[in-house]
């Protein structure tokens, strides 16, 4: 029985969701475990970064390119790939950091250059805002389950078996998504052209340039937010209980947001919801003279965890559309343009951890609660997103 496209879509991301819930949350920790230390932990991500650059770059310049369902199964075998190798590797892993890393970054860029450009073709205008948002809930729901069953089933095993359990699982939650993708059907170029034609009508458009600076706000906020805060957690704390616990109640707030972002979509487009967002960033810069604890940790995470949904379903809701609307004459125009925004937002997020790891190779014996002080950009950039985006609206 054939799915439609957009529940397709829908459950491909839920299984490498899924994967990625697994391991990513508890990959920091597990580098540290084996004994990598914290510079090569923040050079493994800035790699990683700049690997989604150069491909997502290179993506916006090729004239053809593969099909997306291909692109999708090579970025999910890469994946594969990679989980393998950290289970045949063990604690020999920190010797590898930097291939693995490539690998890593290289499977992520095909698959979310293959999703994202066929959520620009399956998903029409008027859907933008549910994808997004149900998107966003099923990630949280699994967020919200997985991470602290994944944290005890590893504190409960003798050293890194659990971690290695924990990886196996990953892999085989990838079979799913291979299959869908693998069995969908592949849209050809004028079917495409004419769905596109039959939604050519758009009430918002937006300055694609400012919008692309929206997304290296939220990539310099994504960059630092995406293992540094658990990572400190679990330095503080010694469990991986205590991570999955972050890790799940950070789902809890962002899948509660979310779900009435989905379920009332008139509330993500009224404008103060973006002011609110930005006014909770920053009043969470406070927490940050307080010492830096499990508590400043757990009450900062939720703070922006609260601000984060608004901006998430703000921009990719606006992206979704500013890239549909360019491929109404040309679908070629949704590859390059889904690059672009994909080169911005990990360009962000790679300045933000190339300033992390300047401070640890600049500062000699750079002190544990000096940390605190760069979480300051989870604060701050939620402006920066506010200021360009408000800039990026425009009425047709």
């Amino acid at each position: 029985m054939s799915l439609r496209d957009v529940p397709r879509l829908l459950l491909i991301n839920t299984g490498w969701t899924l994967a990625l819930t697994l391991a990513s949350n508890f990959l920091s920790a597990w580098f540290w475990d084996i004994g990598t230390g914290i510079v090569p932990i923040v050079t493994f991500y800035a790699i990683l970064f700049a690997v989604m650059i150069l491909c997502f770059g290179a993506a916006a310049k090729i004239p053809r390119h593969l099909p997306s369902s291909t692109l999708m199964a090579t970025g999910i075998v890469l994946d594969a790939i990679f989980l393998g190798l950290m289970l045949l590797l063990r604690a020999h892993a920190r010797h590898y950091y930097i291939p693995l890393a490539i690998l890593d970054g290289t499977a992520a860029s095909f698959y979310w250059l293959a999703l994202y450009v066929l959520a620009s073709s399956w998903v029409s205008p008027d859907q933008a805002h549910w994808y997004n948002s149900w998107t966003g809930t099923l990630e949280a729901l699994l967020g919200l389950v997985v991470p602290p069953l994944s944290g005890w089933i590893i504190a409960s095993m003798a050293g890194i078996t659990g971690y290695r359990l924990i990886f196996a699982m990953a892999l085989v939650s990838l079979i799913g998504p291979l299959w869908l993708i693998l069995r969908a059907k592949s849209p050809n170029q004028a079917n495409d052209a004419a769905r596109l034609a039959r939604t050519p009508s758009f009430a918002t458009s937006f300055s694609w340039k400012a919008l692309l600076w929206s997304f290296s706000g939220l990539g310099l906020r994504d960059g630092v937010y995406y293992f540094l805060p658990g990572l400190l957690l679990f330095v503080i704390s010694h469990s991986t209980v205590w991570l999955g616990i972050f890790a799940a109640s950070q789902s809890a707030l962002q899948g509660s947001w979310f779900w009435v972002l989905g379920r009332w979509p008139t509330i993500g487009q009224w404008p103060g919801i973006l002011w609110a967002g930005a006014v909770i960033s920053l009043l969470a810069l406070a927490l940050l003279w307080l010492p830096l604890d499990t508590a400043t940790l757990f009450a900062l995470g939720m703070a922006i965890s609260l601000a984060y949904p608004p901006f998430k379903v703000a921009l990719e809701s606006s992206a979704l559309v500013a890239i549909r609307r360019a491929g109404y004459q040309r679908p070629q125009e949704m590859v390059r343009r889904t690059g672009e925004k994909e080169v911005w937002i990990n360009s962000g997020r790679l300045l933000g951890l190339l300033f992390v790891l300047g401070l640890l190779l600049i500062v000699p014996h750079f002190r544990l609660q000096s940390f605190r002080w760069l979480l300051a950009l989870w604060g701050i950039s939620p402006i920066a997103i506010l200021v360009t985006y408000r800039n990026a609206r425009t009425r047709t």
